[in-house]
Parts: structure tokens; sequence; C-alpha cells
């Protein structure tokens, strides 16, 4: 169906039929029938994905193999090919609604079993420890198992300003299962990327058809592909659905939501990721006019109130503390200032310009979005959305000229990438019917059925290649040997190389492969047999992968890129750099345990030829530390040396 006003109709089933909604009453024929014929392809996917996910764990557990040889890079493969293989057959002859979710559950289950072959064998997730957002989500999770709120992972007293729902989940899954945090990340992950899948099914099928909505599955987890944003993955495959269901105007039998799951979700998204809301903020309100332009405005206005009161209270333990501490504490904006080389490589966001699978989808969403402005409902408000992102990028693109401060334009592009994509989706289901008619074509079933073999398969293989550990896949073993200046890490190859808090490695890694370790557990027993076992000492460490392990306050990250605005990190580190200046022990142990913010109980620096090293701003002179205020560890690992004031 089409419409010429925004949110007046939506696709429907071929049949004109829900096949969600409870059927008719049918003559007796048994309980187990009856039952059978209420189960649709939304439950049917439910039910498959669960099955698939289990399948997927035991046969990795049962197989054993190291996805770093050939055998087992390509086991998720093989596994794929039967399951496509009995998949198509049965589509072929027995195509149906039912059988769509069926595929999309296995689909979402299959993504579940890359990501469980690819971390077989190390306790840690994707890319985890390696870089500045996985050990800020890593910490936040550790220091979550305190508490039930929202708290920062350095410092006392100030809430997370970061989306806490996803480290709140892990820390609940440590308490749950009695596992430290760090190596509950890499489940976590498995779940909400194998989810992204099957929730794009569930919202989309709202929305059109399940065979449309399976095309909209394939392509959810693949257009944004980094393995430790988990959680982005999943938000990013949920915006466009939510936005439309929410506030395109659509009556519930055609796929709107009703204000409360609307708000629940909408809150539940702020809890996770805020960014994707903020950058489609401009969109959405474009939505939201275009709708108030027309009449019977009011009951648009209580559905509106009602999402935005829910949302709120679903995510009022995060937002309230931060807006409190944001009206009544001081400010330092450093995160948004990283010059990420990537807003360089694609300054301007036109992924329809790309020669992939993606690119062509992206160009035909396009064209569909301009063509079918006034003919289908889903094109002027996915167009209005559009344009919303790129107004966000044009402003800040010239804040970033003006004062350095990106927006984090990053991630511009792949929020383009989604929207165009989904588009692209809806144009090809939409163009084919008038062409088949224009030109008296009748394609059989298998036709249809090939389409999607295809968007299926080319988006599994494209996530097998991102996610399975190195490059050349089955580098351990292949033959001729890969030197290690031709291997390439990736994130899943990156959780392999890093060693645990007693310094041992993975199961499957190479001894030439395995990261510098951070001795955790050895420094924890150092620090404790001076201070106590129940000891949280204020420390500044250089190496950040502490906080990972240990419930440690930090003075001070490292690196600014992913600093909490609330702690004030310029000042901070002007605190440091007027102690690097001290070099009179009694004087430097007198200044920093009174420091502007408090003093600092834990030193743990490298030794380098210029002194001890925190970062590229400060580093400290050994003899600052030799007058007896603070008890020295120099026989560590890795370079690292301890310094623990004396109680």
């Amino acid at each position: 169906m089409s419409a010429t006003t925004l949110g007046a109709d939506v696709n429907t089933d071929a049949d004109g039929k829900d096949p969600d909604a409870p059927a008719p009453e049918q003559p007796a024929g048994g309980v187990a029938r009856r039952v059978a014929r209420r189960i649709g392809p939304s439950t049917t996917a439910v039910a498959c994905y669960v099955a698939m996910m289990a399948l997927s764990w035991l046969l990795v557990e049962v197989a054993g193999l190291s996805p770093l040889t050939l055998r087992g890079a390509v086991t998720p493969i093989a596994a794929g090919a039967v399951v496509a293989v009995i998949a198509i057959a049965l589509a072929i002859r027995f195509a149906s609604d039912r059988l769509a979710g069926a595929v999309a559950g296995v689909y979402a289950g299959w993504i579940g079993l890359v990501l469980i072959n690819a971390l077989h064998g190390t306790p840690f997730g994707h890319n985890e420890l390696h870089n500045w957002d996985t050990l800020r989500m890593s910490a936040l999770a550790n220091r979550l198992t305190t508490t039930w709120g929202s708290t920062d992972a350095f410092l006392p007293g100030l809430p997370s300003e970061y989306p806490v729902l996803y480290p709140w989940l892990v820390a609940r899954a440590s308490e749950l299962l009695d596992r430290p945090t760090w190596s509950l990340v890499g489940a976590m992950e498995i779940l909400f990327i194998s989810a992204s899948a099957l929730v794009a099914f569930l919202l989309w099928r709202r929305l059109t058809t399940p065979p449309v909505a399976l095309a909209m599955a394939a392509v959810a987890p693949v257009v944004f592909m980094h393995g430790h944003k988990s959680y982005e993955i999943l938000t990013l495959a949920v915006f466009v659905p939510w936005v439309l269901a929410t506030f395109a105007v659509l009556s519930r039998d055609r796929g709107g939501l009703h204000w409360l799951p609307a708000g629940v979700i909408g809150g539940l998204f702020v809890c996770t990721y805020t960014g994707y809301l903020i950058f489609g903020v401009a969109g959405g309100m474009a939505i939201i006019a275009a709708r108030l332009l027309r009449p019977n405005r009011k009951p648009y206005l209580l559905h509106l109130l009602g999402v935005l009161v829910t949302s709120v209270v679903v995510s009022s333990w995060y937002v309230v503390p931060l807006v409190w501490a944001y009206l009544t504490k001081a400010r330092n904006v450093v995160a948004d200032t990283y010059p990420n080389i990537v807003i360089g490589q694609e300054p301007v966001p036109l992924p329809f310009l790309e020669a992939t699978p993606i690119g062509l989808l992206t160009l035909a969403g396009l064209f569909g979005l301009f063509w079918y402005r006034t003919r289908e409902w889903w094109a002027l408000p996915m167009l209005l959305l559009l344009g919303g992102i790129y107004l966000y990028w044009a402003v800040y693109m010239v804040q970033l000229v003006g004062n350095g401060h990106t927006g984090f334009l990053v991630k511009i592009p792949r929020m383009v990438t989604m929207v165009l994509a989904t588009a692209g989706v809806l144009t090809l289901v939409r163009v084919a019917r008038p062409l088949a008619e224009r030109f008296r074509l009748v394609p059989p079933r298998s036709v249809g059925v090939a389409a999607l073999a295809v968007l299926l398969v080319s988006s599994g293989l494209l996530a097998w290649d991102k996610w399975t550990p190195g490059n050349p896949k089955g580098f351990a073993d292949a033959e001729p040997r890969v030197q290690e200046s031709e291997l390439h890490p990736n994130p899943a190859l990156f959780a392999h190389m890093q060693p645990g808090p007693d310094g041992r490695p993975s199961r499957f890694v190479p001894e030439d492969l395995v990261a510098t370790p951070m001795p955790a557990n050895r420094i924890a027993a150092e620090v404790e047999a001076r201070l106590g076992p129940d000891a949280r000492p204020m420390s500044l460490s250089t190496d950040m992968r502490l906080y990972a392990y240990e419930l440690w306050w930090g003075y001070l990250q490292r690196g600014h890129y992913s600093a909490n605005s609330l702690m004030r990190y310029t000042e901070r580190s002007a605190e440091l750099e007027k102690l690097e200046a001290i070099t009179d022990p009694a004087r430097f142990a007198a200044a920093s345990a009174d420091t502007r913010f408090g003093g600092i109980d834990v030193f743990l620096l490298r030794k380098n030829p210029d002194g001890w090293y925190f970062n590229n701003r400060v580093t400290f002179d050994p003899a600052s530390f030799r007058g007896g205020a603070f008890d020295i560890v120099d026989d560590l690992p890795s370079g690292l040396v301890l310094a623990v004031r004396n109680p």
C-alpha cells in the first residue's frame, strides 16, 4: 500500500493478515494444533534464536578448536553452510512467514556462533583492555559491582557520564555467576551483537512483512562492526524502526507502538547509548513537526507526553544523578577533542558512493527516499531523519574547525548508512512489484528466496571476516607460515593476545603475540601487604588495565579522550604537573598527600630513561619517592614500578 500523508499506511502481509495476531476460532483439532496456529513469526524467531545460541555454544565447546587455526576459523562457515542448505530447501518448498521468522532467529544465532567461536579460548572481549573505551567500560563494570546505582569508574562521589546499562548488566552477571567482570565482557558482547539481528527483525516485523524484516535483520549487525562496541551495534539496529514506530503516527494495527513500550525502549536507549538519540534529535523533531502541522494534534501530543514521561522514568536512575551533577559541579569537557583520523578519511558521510553491496543498497535507499516521499509512509519520515543527521554533521564540522570539539562526528557515517540501507531494502521491495507487472513477469518463489539468501550469506561472510581473529584467517597453522610482520591483528585477536592478571596467556595464542602483561595480582598483593586487605586507595596508574581488576580509585586517567567531564581532567592534570616539578622527597610526600583534589596513596609508573613515566605530560623524578614516605617495589615485570605511601 502507499500513502500521500505521513504515517497514513504501512505494508502488510501478502494476505492482509497479521500472522502474530490470534487466529480465528477453528474446529476442534487438538490443543497442539490450535496453539501452533497462534505461533507467529516473531515467536518462532525468538525460539529459534535461543535454540541456535545453545547449539552454537555446544558446538564450539565440543569441537574445542582454536579460532586462530584454519579449522577453527572456518567452523562457523561449515555450520552455516549446513543451515543455509536446509533453510533454502525449506523456503523453496514451504515458504511462509513463520519460516522467515525461523530463519531470522537462526541467522541471529549463527552470528552468535561466529562470536562464540572467535572468543573461544580467551576470557576477554573484543579489544578489551587495549584502548581507552574498552578500558573505561571494563573499569566501570568492575566499579558497579559495589553499587546498584550510577557511579563513575574512577572517582568517588561522581555519577557515570557514559551510559551505564551495559556495564551494569556485566556487574550483575558477575555477582550472579561469581566471576570477575573482566571475564564476562566478551559474553555480553556475544549476547548484544547477536541479539541486534533478532531485535531488528522483531521491530521491523511490526512495520512490514516478515521477509522484508528478515532482510533488515541481515543488514542490522553489519553496518557497524566494532565488536567492542556491541551496545552501539544493538542500539543502532533499534534506532530506525523505533523512530518510525514511535513518531510516524502509525496506528497499532499498522505497527505503531503504544506510548508505554515506546517509552520503555527510549529509556533503555538512553541508558545504553545516548549518542544516536543526540545525533538524530533534529530529524526526530522534524518528524514531530510534520505531524503537528496537521489537524487533530491532541492524541499525538498525549502520545508524545507518554513516551517522554516513560523514557524519563526508565532512565532516571542514570539521568537524574548526572543532570544534578551537571547543575551543581564544575565540568571540563575534553572527551570529544580526540582528533580521530577517520573523520579526515571520510569528512562527508556519503556511503552511497562506495562500490560495495551496502553502498549499492544505500544508493537505492537515497533514490527511494526522494522518489517515494509523497507515495510511501516510510519515505518522508526517514528523509527527515536523514536530513537531521546531516544537519548535526554540518554544525559540528564547523565547530571542529572553530574549537577542536568533534561532537563525535566519527559516528555519523554509521547512522547515515543505517538509515539509507534500511530505506534501500524498502525501496527495492517497493520497486519490484510494479517492475514485474510492467514487463509482465511472474517470477517464481525461488527468486525471492535467492535474493534473501544472497543478502544473508554476504552479510554473514562480512561478519565472519570482521569478527574472526586475525588476518589472514587461520594464521596459526596456515602454510606457508605467516610472518608476524604480515599478520594484521583485529579486535578479536587482541582478545587472545591479552594475558590475565596473573600474567598467564590465553589458551591458544602463540607466545610471540602475547601482549605486555599487567601483573595486577602481584600489585594488589604488594599494596594489601602494606595498606590492608580491604584498602581502596586513591591511585595514579600509567597502566589503566589495573582498574579492570582492582576496585581502587584513580586520580586521573592516563588519556583524556574517554574522561568524565565532571572529573575536571585539565585541572587534575595541572596538579600532577606541579607534583612533577617537585624533586625534594619531603616536599613531594607532603604535596602528593594534599593536592587540590585530595591525596594520592599509590603510584604505578613505568620506568624509562627520563624517569618514572605516567603519561606524555608527566614523568616523575625517582628521587621524589626516596625519602621514606613511600615503600617502593621496583622488580615488577613490564618495566613497572610501584610506590605505596607508608601509613
